[in-house]
């Protein structure tokens, strides 16, 4: 008997609980708080078709942007906290930086409703963050210089004597060098990393500029430059190719909500327009790889038969570290 009353309390309980917020009552709540900013390292013309599209289903909502490289606009941030003065809703920058905040309590979780179409690995288990887009490293090589017979099918065919001072890599892409690294192991991954500098890579600063490089014929091959750089330039009329050699790095873009948001319920909606059909569409658009399961890229090879290894967050606590052997790698060979 006891055992049935406490059963039946519990029911009664359940009962009065206060019934979850509609879609039209966060809707509504949202359009009372009348704004939304969006900090986020897209540029600024990509942020402000997604306002625009996003104002034109929330009309009632003013809708801002603000664009900044990922160290600029995390300085930004980190001023803001200091002063007490939070202007940001939603955030959109690299999984390092946005480490950095969830460590440092300024983004809160938000599990989107629109989360179930992004699989494990594009999304944070506590809710804290959800991938819009993703970038994938690929081996792009100039079609015209390179034979059939001679495309690598890993990444220790680069270590040839063939690809000496054949191969453009940009300057700094730690995220991809702490990834790679781990992926393999780290006396495995970082032996690898002694030989490709003897190799004498070309360094340059920015991933496109890499892609580039190949395109006019100056190297043979780009090694951390993104699949969509070459399909971009291929598409264009350009002599380049990619292949997607294991590890497949990626990386992540992921939108959080901030902890202190001055407008949370209309950051919210604009974080379930990035991640719903629609917003990834968008992002298709702009040639860019949606994360959402139902929304492929174009074309569909910049995913098909991709298995990719996601930046190890924890790593980030020590960047630093990973930084510095980067760079006693590559640069002082290069010095």
């Amino acid at each position: 008997m006891r055992t049935l009353r406490f059963l039946l309390t519990l029911c009664m309980c359940h009962c009065f609980v206060a019934p979850a917020v509609t879609a039209a009552e966060w809707k509504d709540k949202a359009e009372a708080e009348g704004k939304v900013v969006l900090y986020t390292t897209m540029t600024s013309e990509h942020a402000k078709l997604f306002m625009e599209s996003f104002r034109q289903l929330y009309p009632r909502i003013d809708a801002q942007s603000f664009t900044a490289g990922s160290s600029p606009l995390a300085e930004r941030i980190l001023t803001e906290a200091r002063t007490g003065n939070f202007l940001w809703d939603v955030l959109v920058t690299t999984p390092f930086y946005t480490r950095l905040f969830i460590k440092r309590n300024l983004i809160t979780p938000y599990d989107s409703p629109e989360r179930k179409y992004y699989r494990e690995g594009y999304k944070d288990p506590k809710s804290m963050w959800t991938s819009i887009y993703t970038n994938y490293t690929a081996l792009g090589y100039n079609t015209k210089l390179l034979p059939g017979s001679r495309i690598p099918k890993s990444h220790f065919d680069l270590l040839k004597p063939e690809w000496r001072q054949q191969i453009g890599m940009d300057n700094r892409p730690y995220e991809w060098f702490v990834t790679f690294v781990h992926s393999m192991g780290e006396e495995k991954g970082l032996s690898f990393m002694r030989a490709l500098a003897q190799q004498e890579p070309q360094l340059r600063t920015g991933r496109t500029l890499i892609a580039q490089l190949v395109a006019a014929g100056e190297v043979l091959g780009g090694l951390t430059a993104f699949s969509q750089n070459f399909e971009n330039l291929k598409r264009n009329g350009a002599p380049v190719e990619w292949i997607a050699l294991d590890p497949v790095v990626v990386s992540l873009h992921p939108i959080t909500l901030a902890a202190k948001a001055p407008h949370p319920n209309a950051g919210r909606l604009l974080i379930d327009f990035f991640l719903s059909k629609k917003g990834q569409e968008i992002m298709r658009s702009l040639q860019r790889i949606p994360d959402r399961i139902d929304t492929p890229p174009y074309p569909p090879r910049l995913v098909e038969g991709i298995k990719p290894v996601f930046p190890p967050f924890e790593l980030f606590d020590n960047l630093d570290r990973y930084i510095k052997l980067f760079d006693e790698i590559f640069l002082r060979k290069q010095g």
